[in-house]
């Protein structure tokens, strides 16, 4: 369902990383307020949807397998 209030609420963290929050209702009718920030910013030349959601699926694993990848699991590779 999409977003009542389309007027995200939002902060900046302790580091400066700016972060939006948001208030959505599921398809089971609950409410979730969720916290987003970004990961990263694709400005490079040919960088398109196909190489953001590689970098998506990247970070998912990092999150949940942080020794795989080698790094801790609050690390990206850069904050916008």
């Amino acid at each position: 369902m999409p977003n009542p209030n389309p007027t995200p609420f939002g902060y900046r963290d302790a580091t400066g990383t700016r972060h939006q929050v948001l208030v959505r209702q599921t398809h089971e009718g609950v409410w979730q307020v969720l916290d987003v920030n970004v990961i990263d910013t694709l400005t490079g030349v040919g960088e398109g949807r196909a190489e953001a959601e590689a970098l998506a699926r990247e970070y998912v694993t990092q999150q949940q397998h942080p020794t795989a990848a080698g790094r801790r699991p609050s690390s990206h590779r850069s904050a916008a």
